[in-house]
């Protein structure tokens, strides 16, 4: 037996040299000593001395690798096999079958040890497998490598390092001088000093080695090339010296070491990486040059190098391969740079510069987290020589996602593709990902959407010794179908092509669509041999020799999925060939043909294995490119190839190109089998004949025909009358014969003992119609006719004459099926088209009859895209035609032949549309057509026009396609037969209707209306072609006039902006057009730039043309972008940077729409509002535009740039003031807005920068002005307060931006900052806050709002200054960027600033008002704000303040200190408030202290402050807060009263109220008003309806007298009646109530504390007190109201829980627990016969300040054997603080009432309340019985209790009548008569309709009924009865109060049992069929229960 596989050796951590570094193909090996590594490494010299980074610590982190990764084994062994190292198996160790090995240790599936061979000890590592392991153990000490070869090799590395490193270096031997200083910090490399003199041996790859001339001891280094000039002088190097090892710099004495300073800016830190690279200064050419160049490589591979070691070093294995990676590809590329011949510097360079910046800057980007864009000419691109709009494209395409993969290392692709392939196994599983792989495969968007699938089949692997013809072809698994053509090959009896030229095809123009479709390639493999395969095997077993006759008969099926073997493959690779196909053949013959459709169904149990077949060999690439491109690539090896070409046309093909494919099925056949006793064998052979007899040669290519042939045979099937062909054949004729062409079909019986087959009928198809056009693609049935044997009936083609051949017979019942597809450009099916193709043959009336017909004849897509260059020359030429008969009726033609061109132009899709374009462009040829269709179209305008006709709206759309080809005509006109004035004209006059069609009202008639939009959408295209004809000021005349032509219809706004952004792009900058175009554009952009709410398309195009029209302002400022006019137009046009600031000027007037639009964009950022995205069609239209908010800002980032401060000033002092100021505020709240919102990336540094200069510039231009509008002595009004209030809020921001804080900032971006701001710009700021403030005087107490949080943020800078310990907060991902702790800036100025003018704050409002009020309410807000944040911080924050107001309140001269210490104490109290409810956690178990120190809050905040105010918004606030806290709890009742409070201190005036949280600013009744809906949808949701509806009739009251607004009032009516329906009808639940005390040592709660907790709606006692639990883990809990001593001794913590009960409010008045005011509403419910049940339980849960709980009480010493005789019960009856529900939901207990009742009265108690609960449920199965409408019942005489009753049943003054019971005579006799113990009987209905009804709940009812009758039977009421109704009872309690508790409880018991029988009735006709036993149960069991009470008198 073979010897078992082996593993591959274990890997090291080094490892990732093979991968990165050097291209070895053999792993390195764990028992490499660590000397071989380092001379692996130091073989990889195409890499030069870079790789010497620090071998050192490589070699250190290899030893310990792989002293952890070996396992001891030290045992000896005996190998089981023979084991031969492969050649590059360097330490593998051969072994012998049987020889013994000792093992030292394992690892991954192989051992370490040794052999002895010839008395010599080998060593090495070698499989586990192979050897089998004894139980002898070796000797310690022996896993050590041999010390000699050891050291051996660690000599050659050293021989190695310090000469040549193979035969790499040159040598140089010259003297050279260092032009740069050079640190040498690397191992191995050389210091220099700059100037100094070095003897330089040799150079590789961009080194040098050699050493100092000054140093004595010659040590030799490393140092580069580019830092030395070398003299012409040679130099005589001493013997030895280039031999000199080369030693680590560090290990050299100090005396040789030379003395060189390293240079600063070449040494980076390990945190700024990547930050030194290279500066702007270091380049002082306009363009990068080489030197430069490889100076930046040189620098980033320094860098990249220790960043590589650290990565080692500290273990981070992933970050240092990446680092590896692309040091190994900046050197290929350093390499290839290197290697650029000086011929092809110019082509070569920029591409390649561009991939070696790309390099550099993303990996600034890892590592430092912000990328420098660079220009096209290799700049660090900033404002000083690149436009805005270019820096934004350069930032955008930056960091952009899906790099192109163009430009990728080795390695990198190597890793690309490892993708690829990982994302082809998971398309395997997701087929709609197609398109998307092909883009991860290509690295990109494929070019052009065509691909091209190149298949090669080489070989075909099978048993039989047969010819084989393969056909292949693409099937598409949606259609189940075939989608092209099929290629044909034939191979012979060895399985090799015959032909190996036709062993490739191309199936060509593949779309994405296409791919789209999950593709096969099936492969149809037909065998050329005996009719039975095993037949001809039998023979060749027997010797004899195989002379039958060979027919092609079907074989088997190869196919496999594209994307399973080899879709993937896009690198120009074929793919592993063969092994995906499948092989299968039908399990029936006849089903050959449909065998592919059949797996494609999965229907694969209809095919079985073919054993002779063993594999098909094929491979396919798809390469995206056009056919031709494919072709000649690779020196064009497929350049001659068979092109399969798909079954259709694409959607979009080139005009020029020309098909003429005609293909025919052969589907199956009918055939007699005559006088066969067996089925026949039949084969057609197909010919393709003239009509005048002749046949066509090579015509016919098909199934087994690599090339055309003179005729096609069929397959055959065997034995078979109807066969199944299913084969496809390509007629290859030419047009001119096509119309004559017919098919010939001649049927044959294949026969096996005969060399040819017999004829048997023959048929025929003719191709064309009688007119000549093709026939229709469909299936045709083919009769034939009987044959003679010697063919005479065929010969000539006689039969086409049937009628002349009277012998020609049909064979009845025999026929041939076929289908025909036309695919041709030239000929077409269309009688009409073919008549009108060959129209020079038809005279001039019947051209005017086909014109007429092929109008009225609708087109196809595909026939449009067919015939597009066949119909439109074929017009064109018309119109061209002299011809003495077209000239003479012209006039009647060439109208006809506008109108049919009309049709064709008018109904064009988006593909045919791109088709005419290139036909007009490459393939039109006319020059003359212009002459005659200028004319015609003028004419027939006017006329369509005048009448409206029905050709004006074709002719609309068509306008511009017409204009094209006059153009284009005109152009190629070389006789300029018309001079170019005569065509302006001529133009002119055609646009003249176009004009007065515009102009049009669109009411007038539906195709006016159509027209003017058609006009409108073609108009860029149209001016597109008259840019050529006339000059800019011409052209921008006529743009004018048709702009202002267009009806002001708001459909045309968009294409009316469409066509200015396509102006602007053409003639916008040409200096002849700008005076006329200009103020057209100024106009339009002014009217549509502000977005509307409908929509944001016009907003999106006018900033889309503001963006291009700004830009190139700005290129011709001098700065370099990209411009979109022509260069020569554009130098001719405008020269200066100040022309272009005089034509920024022109459209400074947009300043503030384009203002106002950014701050509207930006507010919706803030509010998270969703503005509607732009339609798909702008959207495309607006390429450039990514996002409006950010594209918006950059205008007027530009616009600012462009203008001096003059011009801006002069233009904000020309607007009026009420406007002026209205600018200015958006203005300045734009700035703000765009510093505080990550509108731009974070790491944009440039334009983040910019931004913040330009910030600072309109704060800087505004200070003068606004310190005027201060000084001014008359009021400011409400804008100027904003505008000065903005100022102060702009300022503070600029203070806390992090850019203007450079001296925080390292490296680049300090640079980079510095270089565009300058100087710092904070102290001009300051000195502007601080004078604005001045000059405002006592106006200032108007911006304390607008100051405080701004000012407040920079002083919160102090306590990181003050505690160093206390880390700040993350900084958070969106909002505020610029005030996050972290990005603070320690600015002590600014910090003084805000202090000062805080103080002054104070004392002004002191001063001006005698109160501080103001900046003691926004101290309070901001302290709220900044404690929510963080309390510790807070907490800081508030003893830095209070320190630095008391010291500043003590040196206060002039009395301020009693108010300041006022204010401070106010401060103070409220702070310490603030953070004691902060303290709490925000969880539900904290909810109630939460709610305790929130109201607390409240309350400190509604007392009058000194001017008798309270401070109302801040109470407002922490309303808002507690609303909230109750929501999110689903405490919605308490929410909607707590809601309340806020309410009842609005009123309904018109004062405004400040925006809060959601709320925005509105005046007080709309804020009441609102305020009142929410607690109206708490109140609904809390089930609270009563209170909902109090909340609808404030509202009604509101809109009815206050508003008369009767809509809103309606809809207030509406859900007030809804509520009430819901109180009527809807169940609902209520809250469970709960004691809780108290006992022992908590910290927030005294001993004994009682309280009563409101539970949760259906909330058990049980999930109570496990919340409880959680809130107080060691507490025990105790279901009692007092614990035990026992338990109090025990336990530190003890909380008693008791579930409590509501009293009935008539108990409570009864009890005297009841005001006055709740005595009169009991009284008042009682009173009302009327009140329902469910407003009566309302009454009794809502309001509730008394609970009450029961304690039982047996004061019998034994137990009685009557346990109800001694049964008292204690009632304890709880009053709290506030009733239920309130804004909490715990109260205290203020009081405690304890009542004892006697047994007799506990007894009526429950008594009564058994029959409350039987009553409850009856009336609420009445209610679900009335809602289900389930018929009419026998309702019981159970009315609504009156007062007497509801008593009764509560135990409140008992009356004698309850229940009409007089008297318990009336009462037995009642229920002693038949009809009443008939109970449930008495219903006449038939247990048959029991099915129809609807069920009804009744099981409630059913446990009450029977818990309450069995009780009785069992001892319930007998006990009752025993206890309380016998004699000796009645002797012993004679007082007046004890006989009338037995008086009342036998009325108790009387009044039960009349609610049973009542009950009983009522459940007898509703309870189901099913509980029909039940109640004659319980109808026995009543009755015995009277008879049970006889005894007692009942």
């Amino acid at each position: 037996r073979p010897p078992p596989p082996f593993p591959e050796p274990p890997s090291l951590l080094l490892q990732f040299f093979r991968s990165f570094v050097h291209p070895f193909s053999a792993p390195l090996l764990p028992s490499a000593p660590p000397p071989l590594l380092l001379l692996l490494l130091s073989g990889a010299t195409r890499l030069g001395p870079f790789i010497f980074a620090d071998p050192g610590t490589l070699l250190a982190v290899a030893e310990a690798s792989m002293s952890q990764a070996w396992e001891p084994v030290n045992r000896k062994g005996k190998a089981l096999f023979d084991f031969a190292p492969p050649p590059d198996g360097e330490f593998q160790l051969p072994l012998k079958k049987g020889q013994e090995v000792s093992v030292f240790s394992k690892r991954s599936g192989w051992y370490k040890g040794f052999v002895h061979v010839d008395g010599e000890e080998k060593r090495g590592i070698f499989p586990e497998s192979y050897v089998s392991l004894t139980e002898e153990s070796l000797p310690a000490g022996n896993d050590k490598l041999n010390e000699s070869t050891t050291k051996a090799k660690e000599s050659q590395v050293k021989s190695d390092m310090g000469t040549s490193s193979g035969n790499k270096w040159k040598p140089v031997n010259k003297l050279g001088e260092a032009l740069y200083e050079f640190d040498g910090s690397g191992k191995f490399q050389l210091a220099l000093e700059k100037g100094g003199k070095v003897v330089v041996l040799a150079e590789s790859r961009g080194w040098y080695k050699g050493y100092v001339q000054a140093d004595e001891s010659k040590a030799q280094g490393f140092f580069p090339v580019a830092y030395i000039r070398l003299t012409d002088e040679p130099l005589a190097v001493e013997e030895g010296t280039q031999a000199t090892t080369l030693q680590p710099l560090s290990q050299r004495s100090a005396i040789s070491s030379p003395r060189v300073k390293p240079p600063p800016p070449r040494k980076a830190k390990k945190d700024s990486i990547m930050s030194e690279t290279i500066t702007v200064s270091d380049i002082k050419e306009d363009n990068m040059t080489m030197q430069a160049l490889l100076k930046e490589i040189e620098l980033c591979m320094s860098l990249w190098l220790e960043e590589a070691n650290d990565k080692l070093v500290e273990g981070h294995v992933t970050d240092y391969q990446r680092v590896q990676e692309r040091i190994t590809t900046l050197l290929e590329l350093r390499g290839q740079l290197l290697e650029i011949p000086a011929e092809d510097m110019k082509m070569d360079f920029p591409p390649l510069r561009k991939h070696i910046i790309h390099l550099i800057e993303k990996s600034r980007k890892m590592v430092v987290g912000f990328m420098v864009p660079r220009n096209s000419k290799g700049m660090l691109a900033d404002t000083s020589n690149t436009s805005i709009m270019e820096l934004m494209r350069l930032h955008d395409e930056m960091y952009r996602p899906g790099e192109d993969a163009g430009h990728l290392s080795f390695s990198e692709r190597q890793v690309h593709r490892r993708s690829t392939i990982s994302a082809m196994r998971m398309l395997s599983k997701n087929m709609h990902s197609v398109s998307e792989m092909i883009n991860q495969a290509l690295g990109r968007k494929p070019e052009i959407d065509l691909f091209q699938l190149v298949v090669e089949c080489s070989m075909v692997i099978t048993t039989i010794r047969e010819e084989f013809h393969l056909t292949f072809s693409l099937w598409n698994k949606t259609t189940k179908a075939p989608m092209t053509d099929e290629w044909s090959l034939t191979f012979s009896e060895l399985g090799m092509a015959k032909n190996v030229l036709n062993t490739k095809t191309i199936f060509s123009d593949l779309t994405m669509a296409d791919l789209e479709q999950d593709l096969y390639l099936v492969c149809k493999v037909y065998r050329n041999g005996n009719l039975l395969f095993e037949k001809a095997a039998t023979q060749v077993q027997a010797g004899k020799p195989k002379d039958e006759p060979k027919y092609r008969r079907p074989f088997f099926i190869s196919m496999a999925r594209l994307t399973d073997v080899g879709l993937n493959k896009f690198v120009e690779k074929d793919c592993t060939p063969g092994r995906e196909f499948s092989i299968r053949a039908p399990s029936n013959e006849l089903k050959f043909s449909e065998l592919p459709k059949s797996i494609l169904e999965g229907k694969t149990a209809e095919t079985k294995a073919v054993m002779e077949a063993k594999q098909v060999i094929v491979t396919i690439n798809l390469r995206n490119a056009t056919l031709k491109a494919t072709q000649e690539r690779n020196e064009g090896e497929l350049e001659g190839r068979v092109v399969t070409r798909k079954l259709f046309f694409p959607k979009v093909f080139n005009p020029a190109e020309t098909r003429n494919d005609f293909f025919v099925w052969l589907d199956t056949g009918k055939f007699l089998q005559g006088s066969k006793k067996a089925a026949l064998n039949v084969q057609v052979v197909v010919t393709v004949w003239l009509d005048d007899g002749k046949q066509v040669q090579k015509a016919i290519q098909g199934s087994g025909n690599p090339d055309p042939q003179d005729s096609y045979v069929s397959s055959v099937y065997y034995h078979c009358n109807s066969p199944p062909w299913g084969e496809i054949l390509s007629l290859k004729i030419s047009p001119e014969d096509l119309e004559r062409a017919h098919l010939q079909f001649v049927v044959y019986h294949a026969s096996t003992n005969k060399k040819n087959g017999t004829p048997l009928s023959f048929g025929w198809l003719k191709l064309t119609s009688e007119r000549g056009a093709v026939i229709p693609d469909k299936k045709y049935t083919i009769s034939t006719y009987k044959i003679s044997s010697n063919l005479k009936e065929l010969k000539g083609c006689k039969y086409l004459h049937i009628g002349a051949d009277k012998n020609l017979k049909v064979r009845k019942g025999e026929e041939i099926q076929v289908s025909t597809k036309l695919l041709s450009t030239l000929k077409t099916q269309n009688d009409v088209l073919h008549s009108l193709f060959k129209w020079k043959t038809i005279n001039v009336p019947q051209l005017e009859h086909y014109l007429k017909l092929f109008v009225k004849t609708p087109y196809s897509s595909e026939e449009t895209r067919r015939y597009m260059k066949e119909m439109l020359e074929m017009l064109f030429s018309m119109l061209e035609s002299k011809s003495h008969e077209m000239n003479q009726k012209s006039k009647l033609v060439h109208p006809k032949v506008l109108s049919a061109l009309l049709h064709i132009l008018s109904n064009l899709k988006k593909e045919e549309k791109e088709m005419l374009q290139t036909y007009i462009k490459d393939v039109f040829k006319f020059s003359s057509v212009h002459v005659i269709l200028l004319d015609l179209v003028q004419k027939l305008m006017k006329e369509q026009l005048q009448e409206v006709g029905e050709l004006l709206v074709p002719m609309c759309k068509s306008y511009h396609w017409l204009m094209h080809i006059c153009v284009r005509s005109y152009e190629l006109d070389t006789t300029n037969s018309v001079p170019l004035s005569t065509l302006k004209e001529s133009l002119r006059n055609t646009l003249a209707p176009v004009s007065k069609l515009l102009k049009r009202d669109i009411d007038e008639k539906k195709a006016i209306t159509r027209g003017q939009d058609c006009l409108v959408k073609i108009l860029p295209s149209l001016l597109q072609s008259f840019e050529k004809i006339y000059s800019g000021e011409e052209l921008a005349e006529i743009v004018v006039w048709l702009v202002k032509s267009i009806h002001p219809n708001p459909a045309n706004d968009v294409p009316r902006l469409n066509l200015l952004r396509v102006l602007t792009e053409q003639i916008a900058f040409r200096s002849s057009a700008q005076g006329t175009f200009f103020p057209l554009l100024l106009e339009m952009l002014q009217k549509y730039i502000l977005p509307r709410s409908n929509g944001v398309d016009e907003c999106y195009l006018s900033i889309n043309i503001l963006r291009k029209l700004l830009e190139f302002i700005e290129t011709t400022s001098g700065v370099e972008g990209e411009a979109h006019v022509d260069a020569k137009e554009a130098s001719r046009d405008i020269r200066s940077a100040q022309e272009a600031s005089q034509l920024a000027m022109k459209f400074i007037e947009l300043l503030p729409e384009v203002t106002y639009t950014a701050v509207l964009l930006l507010r919706a950022k803030v509010e998270s509002t969703l503005l509607p995205p732009p339609s798909l069609g702008v959207k495309s239209l607006c390429k450039g535009t990514r996002h409006l908010d950010s594209d918006t800002l950059i205008c007027v980032i530009t616009f600012f740039k462009l203008l001096p401060e003059d011009k801006l000033l002069e233009f904000i002092g020309g607007i009026d003031d009420s406007d002026k100021f209205k600018f200015l505020q958006r203005l300045l709240e734009l700035w703000t807005l765009a510093l505080r919102l990550n509108v731009y990336s974070e790491v944009w540094v440039t334009i983040i920068t910019l931004q913040v200069q330009v910030a600072c510039k309109v704060h800087a231009m505004l200070s003068d002005l606004l310190c005027s509008v201060a000084k001014q002595p008359e009021e400011l009004g409400v804008r100027k307060e904003q505008v000065i209030a903005s100022y102060f809020i702009l300022g503070l921001e600029l203070l806390q931006h992090h850019d203007l804080a450079t001296e925080s900032m390292n490296g680049k971006r300090r640079r980079l900052v510095e270089r565009m701001l300058g100087t710092d710009l904070r102290p001009r700021i300051r000195k502007s806050i601080v004078a604005l403030w001045g000059a405002l005087g006592d106006r200032s107490q108007a911006y304390i709002r607008s100051l405080i949080p701004g000012m407040f943020s920079i002083l919160q800078q102090k306590l990181d200054d003050s505690d160093q310990g206390l880390k700040p907060p993350e900084a958070k991902t969106s909002g505020r960027m610029s005030s996050t702790i972290e990005s603070r800036i320690k600015d002590v100025e600014s910090q003084k600033m805000c202090m000062d003018i805080y103080y002054s704050m104070i004392v002004t409002e002191w001063r001006v008002t005698k109160h501080i009020n103001k900046v003691e309410r926004y101290t309070i807000d901001v302290l709220s704000e900044i404690i929510h944040d963080s309390q510790g911080r807070g907490e800081m924050f508030y003893q830095m303040l209070n320190t630095e107001l008391k010291e500043r309140f003590s040196k206060d001269v002039e009395n301020q200190k009693q108010p300041g210490d006022i204010f401070l104490n106010h401060i103070g109290h409220l702070f310490n408030l603030m953070s004691s409810l902060l303290k709490f956690p925000t969880t539900a178990i904290y909810e109630d202290e939460r709610t305790s120190m929130a109201l607390a809050l409240m309350d400190y905040l509604k007392q009058p402050d000194e001017s008798g105010q309270i401070r109302r918004e801040m109470y407002f606030r922490y309303v808002n807060y507690l609303v909230d806290l109750h929501a999110e709890l689903k405490n919605y009742e308490e929410a909607g009263i707590t809601q309340l409070l806020e309410v009842d201190m609005l009123e309904w005036s018109d004062n405004v109220v400040d925006a809060r949280g959601d709320l925005p600013r509105e005046t007080e009744r709309e804020r009441k008003e609102r305020l009142y809906q929410n607690a109206n949808s708490f109140f609904t949701a809390g089930q609270n309806w009563e209170r909902a509806i109090e909340m609808c009739e404030k509202l009604g009251d509101y809109y009815r007298h206050d508003q008369c607004d009767y809509e809103r009032l309606a809809s207030v009516l509406k859900q007030e009646a809804e509520l009430f329906s819901k109180i009527a009808s809807s169940p609902r639940f209520y809250p469970s109530y709960y004691m809780v005390v108290f006992r022992g040592d908590f910290a927030d709660e005294k001993d004994g504390s009682e309280y009563v907790y409101r539970g949760g709606k259906m909330e058990k006692v049980m999930n109570f007190s496990q919340r409880i639990k959680r809130k107080y883990p060691n507490a025990k809990l105790v279901m009692r109201s007092e614990p035990k001593e026992k338990e109090l001794e025990e336990n530190k913590q003890i909380i008693c829980i008791v579930t409590l009960k509501l009293p009935p409010w008539a108990k409570v008045v009864e009890k005297g627990l009841a005001s006055e005011a709740e005595k009169k509403k009991t009284e008042s419910y009682m009173s009302n016969p009327r009140v329902t049940e469910p407003v009566m339980e309302y009454f009794e849960n809502s309001t509730r300040s008394v609970f009450l709980y029961e304690k039982p009480e047996q004061k019998g010493g034994k137990k009685p054997e009557n346990e109800f005789k001694d049964l008292w019960i204690r009632e304890t009856y709880l009053k709290t603080e506030s009733s239920f529900p309130t804004v909490h939901r715990r109260c205290k207990v203020v009081s405690r009432n304890d009542f004892m009742l006697t047994p007799i009265e506990n007894a009526a108690n429950m008594i009564a309340s058994k029959n409350r609960q039987i009553l409850k449920e009856i009336a609420k199965v009445q209610r679900e019985a009335e809602q289900l409408d389930v018929g009419p019942l026998i309702s019981p005489t159970l009315k609504s209790p009156t007062r007497t009753q509801r008593q009764s049943t509560f135990g409140f003054a008992v009356s004698s009548s309850a229940l009409n019971l007089s008297n318990p005579t009336v009462s037995l006799s009642k229920a002693r008569r038949g009809s009443f113990l008939n109970i449930g009987g008495g219903s006449s209905r038939k247990d048959t309709t029991e099915a129809k009804k609807p069920q009804l709940q009744v099981n409630t009812l059913s446990s009450l009924l029977q818990g309450t009758i069995d009780a009785a039977v069992n001892g319930g009421t007998k006990l009752f009865c025993e206890a309380f109704l016998i004699p000796s009872y009645r002797a012993e309690h004679s007082s007046k109060v004890d006989v009338q508790r037995i008086r009342h409880l036998r009325k108790m018991l009387n009044e039960q049992i009349e609610v049973l029988r009542q009950g009983l009735n009522f459940y007898g006709q509703v309870c189901p069929q099913a509980y029909r036993p039940l109640l004659e149960h319980l109808n026995t069991t009543y009755a015995k229960m009277i008879d049970s009470l006889k005894q007692y008198a009942m």
